[in-house]
């Protein structure tokens, strides 16, 4: 990876910086909480309450793209946030959860995702960008259910 290539995506993320895109998710089917229940390794939902780290552990909402549209790294738009990474793989680096209501089954989802800062990096195998992005979820009304910030690393 050169440094051009980094530099041009710091440039185009930089860009993206305190830009919010509302996503509506749409109501949470009772099916797809009790598949994550069940691959967490934890209780079915009781009364249709989603599991609290459904909607920060979910990477995309949609379907998925066809295989011609995914990215080097195997990931879509979706699960990239829509983030102008081209050119660049993206890995996990962790989550800062607030959980601020309770969410069930049937309940309308708003995703509310705000690209808060890129930092550029020097590591030991070249420079990186460390982005930190807040997702947060609110029902239909703007009232906050889930608030997480995470950091990626992009190369």
């Amino acid at each position: 990876m050169t440094d051009d290539v980094i530099g041009a995506a710091a440039a185009r993320l930089a860009a993206e910086a305190g830009v919010t895109r509302r996503r509506d998710l749409g109501a949470l089917p009772a099916r797809d909480l009790e598949r994550f229940a069940v691959a967490a390794g934890g209780p079915p939902p009781v009364d249709g309450a989603v599991p609290p780290l459904y909607l920060s552990s979910v990477m995309g909402w949609s379907a998925g793209p066809p295989e011609a549209e995914l990215r080097p790294d195997g990931s879509g738009a979706d699960e990239t946030r829509g983030l102008p990474l081209d050119g660049l793989r993206l890995m996990g680096a962790g989550q800062e959860l607030e959980f601020h209501g309770t969410v069930r089954a049937g309940d309308r989802v708003v995703e509310h995702t705000t690209l808060l800062d890129v930092r550029r990096k020097a590591g030991r195998s070249g420079d990186l960008l460390l982005l930190t992005v807040e997702r947060r979820f609110t029902d239909e009304a703007d009232r906050p259910l889930v608030t997480c910030r995470e950091t990626f690393v992009a190369r």
